[in-house]
């Protein structure tokens, strides 16, 4: 469902690009995007044996669905669904940064992808504005994007080295270093982790008072 979602959300923003005749350097990034999203979906539905009528007959509508958008429909159908594509990019990463306030954690997301997002919008906010006359859609779009990766990128450095203080190189280099056992900080933690040990030191007395079953006794 989430790359069927993206595949369309893509697909509005190439239709937008191409009807209003942008140069294909402003959207290029997400053109390849969407024959990989095809791509995955193709290979998903081989794999789960999904290659039947009920598939054909969605790859037919969406054919269609973009066939008429790239060359028949309305402008304002147009950008209703830059729009939507914006709309449906955007919210799916406030789960996200809603989970990670709620934890107080960075949340395992991977700080270079929200780095090179924030990058990305950046860049395409200078080339909307150079290349596509300012188009206010697509400048709202990538605000918006360029708002809320920045907004997970801050939390994971906020969580990351403030709340569980570990180095800031350390949070940055999360993708490519394996994550640390965690040293408990809090009272409870440490008293927990120190009940642990003394259980397990009095199991291993234990053990080794009992008779072992292969040890003979003395003078046999």
């Amino acid at each position: 469902m989430a790359f069927r979602s993206r595949l369309l959300s893509y697909t509005c923003s190439d239709a937008y690009s191409f009807r209003n005749g942008y140069p294909l350097s402003t959207y290029i990034e997400t053109l390849i995007i969407t024959v990989e999203a095809c791509g995955v979906l193709l290979l998903v539905a081989h794999f789960q044996r999904r290659l039947d009528a009920a598939f054909a007959g969605l790859a037919l509508s969406y054919l269609s669905a973009a066939t008429w958008a790239l060359s028949a429909a309305p402008p304002e159908a147009i950008a209703l669904g830059q729009t939507a594509a914006t709309a449906l990019n955007t919210c799916a990463l406030l789960p996200q940064i809603a989970q990670n306030a709620a934890r107080r954690s960075p949340g395992g997301f991977s700080p270079v992808t929200a780095g090179l997002a924030c990058a990305g919008c950046a860049i395409r906010l200078f080339t909307t504005v150079e290349l596509a006359g300012s188009d206010p859609l697509l400048l709202a779009g990538f605000a918006a994007g360029l708002a809320v990766n920045a907004a997970l990128l801050s939390q994971i450095v906020y969580y990351g080295a403030v709340v569980e203080g570990r180095p800031l190189l350390l949070v940055l280099a999360a993708d490519f270093v394996a994550p640390a056992e965690k040293v408990p900080t809090s009272p409870s933690e440490r008293a927990l982790m120190r009940a642990s040990e003394l259980e397990a030191l009095e199991e291993a007395s234990s053990e080794a008072d009992l008779p072992s079953p292969h040890k003979r006794s003395p003078g046999r």
